[in-house]
């Protein structure tokens, strides 16, 4: 007869594991989905104050009950780390990404924002804090480099003139930001909620003065599209995708989340092609198995394979 415990802690391990993959899986769509539908708003009838401002007013609404409890400045966070995640992930990310993808593919953005994160995220590790990545991470980090590198150079789906490669900058900058970020939001001590929350005030409060100074189109734009970027930026990116992720994280490790968050740049590259007409062709779909493959290694998917 098989042991009641045993199967008992089978049974739960497997749901674990389910309630892991499906996170990560919903989370991805989700980063996906907010490249898609940004590259959307900047070719339509909005700007990226509008969307700015679109992306945390919900947050700034939903995760209230977090900000009015710790208060607008956590106690306990340094002004060198909160300066950091509010310019790394706030009003300031969103502007720079969106006023990108005003230039660049969302299938290109969705290559070159991960890329390029990944990159940054290891020199700043190297040169701030000392981490020696080994070999099998450093050839991750060169295949990445090598997509990207294939990207820029080949430009597929899109003309040979200048604004692309603007477009590549912002985004490269955008990317810098979010490394920053990250290793800042370690460095906080703040849980994923608290620092949304955070977040999400400080940028609510600076896009509504933005707005104030350079007026917005949200009055003028079709009610759907206001609709679909509350849901899309503000619900899902500025709050569930939070969630989502710590459960993923929770559940099937940071390794195991960061392997499925490779997925994004083939997901965003399959919604600009299919849903907003970008072109794709043979050095579209490289590009992206370079940085989805350079990503997963990076982060330590196969190291356990190797051992």
């Amino acid at each position: 007869m098989p042991d009641d415990s045993a199967v008992a802690t089978t049974i739960s391990a497997t749901e674990s594991r389910l309630i892991g993959v499906s996170s990560a899986l919903a989370t991805v769509l989700i980063w996906a989905a907010w490249l898609i539908v940004t590259r959307y708003a900047m070719t339509s009838d909005f700007t990226a104050v509008d969307i700015g401002f679109l992306r945390f007013v919900v947050p700034f609404v939903l995760l209230a009950p977090i900000w009015l409890k710790r208060g607008i400045w956590p106690k306990g966070l340094s002004i060198a780390s909160g300066l950091i995640m509010l310019v790394g992930s706030g009003a300031f990310y969103t502007l720079l990404v969106a006023s990108a993808l005003q230039y660049v593919p969302a299938s290109h953005v969705g290559i070159l924002l991960p890329g390029v994160m990944a990159v940054w995220a290891v020199l700043i590790a190297v040169v701030m804090f000392g981490e020696r990545p080994g070999w099998l991470r450093l050839a991750g980090y060169a295949t990445v480099i090598t997509g990207i590198v294939l990207l820029a150079v080949l430009k597929p789906g899109h003309s040979t003139g200048g604004t692309i490669l603007y477009g590549y900058g912002l985004v490269s900058a955008g990317a810098f930001m979010w490394a920053c970020y990250t290793h800042a939001m370690r460095q906080s001590g703040l849980g994923a909620l608290e620092a949304a929350a955070f977040v999400g005030f400080w940028s609510f409060v600076i896009m509504a003065v933005v707005a104030l100074f350079t007026g917005s189109h949200i009055p003028d734009a079709p009610m759907d599209d206001v609709l679909l970027l509350l849901v899309t930026q503000g619900l899902l990116a500025g709050c569930v995708a939070v969630v989502t992720y710590g459960l993923a994280v929770r559940h099937i490790g940071s390794t195991g989340a960061s392997a499925f968050g490779a997925m994004t740049p083939a997901l965003t590259a399959l919604g600009g092609v299919f849903l907003l007409g970008e072109e794709g062709n043979l050095a579209l779909a490289i590009a992206v198995a370079l940085v989805i493959f350079g990503v997963m290694v990076a982060s330590g998917v196969f190291r356990k394979v190797l051992r």
